[in-house]
């Protein structure tokens, strides 16, 4: 499994990457403005732009030919915030689900326990969500904190457990509160 995002993975399969060094001319302000960002993340120039390579290529090249638009954070929390729990299940279940489905199998061409986590890490990350994932004991232990509300935690959680039941055929153990979201996905 990658790790170029935000999300930390601290399985323990994660394997060295084989790298190779290449030039790129860039202009100089675009430059300094990678560094500036590159220093406020704590990170090297290298991995800054090693993050924002695994994005594109992990999920914002699939966002357009998928209908997937960004929003704000108070737009998304006041909308799902007007719909009844009812809503918000039907709209996992019904709409959003064949969707994700769809991004799902035009993104990998297998279907796996550790491709369904890879797709759903993409996703928190380009979403600017924190997440934590660890491979430990058969299964994968992911939490995902947001500042959403229980609302968009019961989003997440039919709309995961429904595209695992679905795409995998397994059932995934999940713990919701307002703002923390917990799986464990069994390997097995």
């Amino acid at each position: 499994m990658s790790n170029f995002g935000r999300g930390r993975d601290s399985s323990s399969d994660t394997a060295r990457v084989k790298t190779e060094t290449i030039t790129f001319r860039l202009p100089m302000p675009l430059l300094n403005e990678l560094r500036k960002d590159a220093k406020l993340e704590k990170m090297n120039l290298n991995a800054f732009v090693t993050r924002i390579f695994s994005n594109h290529v992990e999920w914002e090249r699939y966002e357009r030919k998928m209908g997937l638009l960004p929003m704000t954070r108070p737009f998304l929390k006041a909308v799902i915030n007007r719909m009844t729990d009812e809503e918000i299940v039907h709209l996992a279940e019904k709409i959003e689900k064949q969707n994700f489905k769809n991004i799902f199998t035009f993104m990998r061409e297998n279907h796996d326990v550790s491709d369904f986590i890879e797709v759903l890490r993409s996703w928190l990350t380009v979403s600017w969500m924190d997440h934590t994932i660890v491979n430990r004991n058969g299964s994968y232990f992911l939490n995902i904190q947001h500042d959403l509300g229980i609302k968009w935690s019961l989003y997440v959680k039919t709309l995961v457990s429904e595209l695992y039941q679905d795409i995998l055929g397994k059932r995934v153990e999940i713990d919701i509160t307002d703002n923390l979201i917990s799986f464990i996905f069994s390997v097995k």
